[in-house]
């Protein structure tokens, strides 16, 4: 016969031997991205979007909205009262860009560092959250957001110097030099992974999509710096994008991108869940989430708004979709969209 089970004296002993529980690690703060369907692909909940404490990815082809997304999630850091970290291997973040969005580009609300290697640019990254957390810089419970652009475009320092420490010659590169990247991938993220975890921090590394030859079984995708991105990123949001085209005075013209969003690995709500954002320029060329239109045709496909013949109704009236987008936007009408869509 089994011996009856003593909780009390088992706690008291293993108490004594290893300590209690660790804490819970399921995140506490979260970045709302401002669009409830991106919200719940990545957290499952619409009022929630990114999580601190985590890593994830997010890849696509060029032009398809990762440093846009990105710069969303700084600026949601920075209104949550937090400070946003930037490392730009590729060295193509526009700062007046940022700044026309909505991003504070002072420091220290926005650390800018453009650095030479894989190294570097995760050291410094958790070298500030380190300042910021143990100084006490903002309020434990506002976020610390790092923007790595991209995998793909970063450097390992056995790339960029030889082992004095001096700088390599393009033509001194070998075949060795081609799965650096993966290497110290593999060798860091996991300590990444712990300090992002230690430091409350929501990191975001940017990739590019790569396709592998001969896949007839499988999907085809993969991105650069090897696996170790699969296995440490808590979740990875895999983008796409379709031409949005208009006829304006009888010519074809580009007005923006449809770019869908699937979430490949999710360990926070369940994946292979898919949203599609209108990524559209305005008059000035900047690039905006047209995220009004966005919201709509969400409510026609739950069933909530009726669409007839290409045109929408709305309060007793029907308007063509992008002429009701542009009345809710002038009259400040989104936030009735929203709560439509969570009622």
């Amino acid at each position: 016969m089994a011996k009856e089970f003593d909780a009390d004296k088992a706690a008291a002993a293993l108490m004594a031997a290893i300590g209690d529980n660790s804490p819970d690690v399921e995140p506490k703060l979260w970045l709302d991205m401002g669009y409830a369907p991106l919200n719940k692909i990545i957290s499952g909940d619409p009022s929630r979007g990114f999580p601190a404490g985590r890593m994830g990815e997010i890849a696509g082809p060029s032009a398809s909205g990762k440093t846009l997304l990105a710069t969303l999630a700084m600026i949601a850091t920075q209104r949550a009262g937090g400070i946003a970290i930037f490392i730009d291997w590729e060295q193509a973040f526009s700062i007046p860009l940022a700044e026309m969005l909505g991003l504070n580009t002072k420091f220290p609300y926005f650390v800018y560092k453009r650095v030479a290697t894989w190294e570097e640019g995760n050291t410094v990254a958790m070298k500030t959250a380190e300042a910021i957390r143990k100084q006490k810089l903002i309020d434990p419970d506002a976020p610390i957001t790092m923007v790595c652009d991209s995998i793909a475009a970063s450097v390992p320092k056995s790339m960029m110097y030889d082992a004095k420490g001096n700088r390599r010659e393009i033509d001194e590169y070998t075949m060795n030099d081609t799965t650096a990247l993966a290497r110290v991938t593999s060798t860091t993220l996991k300590s990444i992974n712990q300090l992002v975890g230690e430091f409350n921090v929501a990191a975001i590394y940017l990739n590019q999509i790569r396709t592998k030859p001969g896949v007839v079984y499988g999907d085809p995708r993969t991105t650069p710096g090897g696996g170790a991105m699969e296995f440490y990123a808590s979740w990875r949001l895999f983008t796409g994008r379709k031409k949005i085209m208009a006829t304006v005075d009888g010519e074809k013209e580009f007005q923006g991108a449809l770019i869908g969003l699937e979430t490949v690995k999710n360990k926070l709500t369940r994946p292979f869940q898919n949203v599609e954002l209108r990524l559209m320029y305005d008059k000035d060329g900047r690039a905006v989430f047209d995220f009004t239109t966005g919201y709509l045709e969400e409510l026609i496909a739950m069933g909530k708004l009726e669409e007839k013949a290409g045109r929408v109704t709305w309060e007793g009236k029907t308007y063509f979709k992008s002429v009701l987008a542009k009345k809710i936007d002038d009259e400040g009408l989104q936030p009735e969209l929203v709560k439509m869509y969570l009622s």
